[in-house]
């Protein structure tokens, strides 16, 4: 294979890769506190870009990149508008 070709290749496998990994992140996200608390399954099965769910709630760039690197199992806190937002990364 040609070194151009081979570049090539390995760009559209990176890319194939990234998008197989967004599509298979699922969190466990509960948005308030006590009886006021909503709970949802965000799942990037449906999503046509990574962290589609997130950016429509408006989280800030920092905390895109912390959800983006959160490992399996891994849970955080973000305050947004004063209101807690708990995530729990399970896929």
């Amino acid at each position: 294979m040609s070194s151009h070709i081979q570049t090539l290749w390995q760009r559209f496998s990176s890319s194939c890769l990234e998008v197989m990994d967004f599509q298979q992140r699922v969190w466990i996200v509960s948005i308030g506190e006590g009886l006021s608390c909503d709970t949802f399954v965000v799942d990037e099965d449906s999503f046509t870009e990574p962290l589609q769910w997130m950016k429509r709630k408006h989280y800030t760039t920092t905390m895109l990149v912390q959800v983006s690197n959160m490992k399996r199992s891994q849970a955080k806190v973000f305050n947004l508008e004063g209101i807690p937002h708990r995530l729990i990364r399970v896929r």
